[in-house]
C-alpha cells in the first residue's frame, strides 16, 4: 500500500507523489513512474506493489493538473501553467528524482513514463544524461510533423480566444477523436485504452481521470513531443543507459506499432548499447491495464531486476 508524500517545489507549487516501499525495507533499486495524461499515480498500484515484492522501491507522482496535486491546490484540471508547462513538469521530475536520491543513495535509479510520461521521461533523461540506470519508454510515440504545426496553432488560438484554462473540447477531438476507429463495436469512447472492459469502466468511473485538458496544456504537449523527439537532445544520451521501449501494437498513439518503431531507431542513432523494443500483440494503449498485464508486469520486472 502507497504512502503519502509532498514535494515543496522551486516555484512554491506542491506536489503530490506515492511511495511503495518493500515491507522489509529492504531497497535493492528505485523506480521513479510518471503516469500519462488525465490520470493519477494511483493507476499504478498493482505494478507497484509487484515490485516491491522484488525489494523495489517505487516513487510516482500526480502532476500538475492532475490527482492529489490539483486537487490539494484547488487547480484547474489538465494545465500545468501559464507558461513554460511542459519544462516545469519535467522540472518537478527532476526535483523530485533528486529527492529520491538523498533518500536513496548508491541505489540503482530506473524511470518508466507512459504515454504522456514517456515523452516528459524522454525530455528528462535527455536534459539530464546521468540522472538513471536505466528507462522504460511505455506507450509513447514519434513527432507529428506538420500535424504537431498544426495542433498548436490551434490550441494557440484558442488560448488567445478563451483563456489559457480554457477545457479544449476542439483539441481533444483532433487528438483523440480516431482513436477507436480500428475497434470493431466500441461501446465506450475510450476502449481504445485497453481489451479490459472492467479497466475501462474503472477509468471512466474515476473523476480523476478522462477529464478535459487546457488549450494551454495541449500547447505544452505538443511542445513536449517535439522536445522528446529532438535528435540534438537524443544524442546527448550515454552509450551505457539501457532502454526498453514497450507499446502494443494497437495502440494508436504509437500509430500501431509504426510510430514506436520510429522512436526505436530515433534512438539506435544515439548509439545505445542495451536497447530493446517490445511490442505486445494485440496490446491497446494501457498496457499495466491490458487483459494479459499479469504477464507484462513480469517482463517489465525482469528486465528491471536483472539489470541491477
Amino acid at each position: 500500500m502507497a504512502t503519502m508524500g509532498t514535494l515543496h517545489c522551486s516555484d512554491s507549487v506542491e506536489v503530490v507523489y506515492r511511495i511503495w516501499t518493500p515491507t522489509d525495507g529492504a531497497v535493492k533499486a528505485v523506480l521513479l513512474i510518471l503516469h500519462g495524461m488525465a490520470e493519477h499515480s494511483a493507476r499504478y498500484d498493482e505494478f507497484a506493489t509487484l515490485l516491491t515484492k522484488k525489494h523495489i522501491a517505487v516513487y510516482a507522482p500526480d502532476h500538475r493538473g492532475h490527482g492529489q496535486t490539483a486537487l490539494k491546490s484547488n487547480a484547474t484540471m489538465g494545465w500545468f501553467a501559464e507558461t513554460g508547462g511542459w519544462q516545469r513538469v519535467v522540472d518537478d521530475a527532476l526535483e523530485l528524482a533528486n529527492l529520491i536520491a538523498t533518500e536513496h543513495p548508491e541505489v540503482p535509479f530506473f524511470i518508466m513514463g507512459h504515454s504522456m510520461g514517456s515523452f516528459l521521461t524522454r525530455t528528462l533523461i535527455a536534459q539530464n544524461p546521468d540522472l538513471v540506470d536505466g528507462a522504460i519508454i511505455m506507450g509513447s510515440g514519434a513527432s507529428q510533423g506538420l500535424l504537431g504545426k498544426i495542433g498548436k496553432k490551434i490550441a494557440s488560438r484558442n488560448v488567445k480566444k478563451y483563456g489559457s484554462t480554457h477545457p479544449d473540447k476542439q483539441m481533444d477531438k483532433l487528438s483523440f477523436g480516431s482513436f477507436n476507429k480500428k475497434i470493431a463495436g466500441a461501446k465506450t469512447p475510450f476502449d481504445w485504452l485497453s481489451r479490459d472492459e472492467a479497466k475501462v469502466k474503472e477509468y471512466i468511473d474515476d473523476p480523476l481521470c478522462g477529464f478535459l485538458c487546457t488549450s494551454r496544456f495541449f500547447c505544452d504537449l505538443i511542445d513536449g513531443v517535439e522536445m522528446a523527439n529532438d535528435r540534438h537532445l537524443v544524442s546527448r544520451l550515454p552509450a551505457d543507459l539501457p532502454m526498453l521501449i514497450i507499446s502494443g501494437t494497437d495502440d494508436p498513439v504509437g500509430k500501431y506499432g509504426k510510430g514506436v518503431k520510429r522512436v526505436h531507431e530515433l534512438y539506435q542513432g544515439s548509439a545505445i548499447e542495451d536497447l530493446s523494443l517490445s511490442l505486445i500483440e494485440g496490446g491497446r494503449h494501457e498496457l499495466l491495464n491490458e487483459t494479459d498485464r499479469e504477464t507484462t508486469m513480469e517482463y517489465l520486472t525482469t528486465w528491471i531486476t536483472t539489470r541491477i
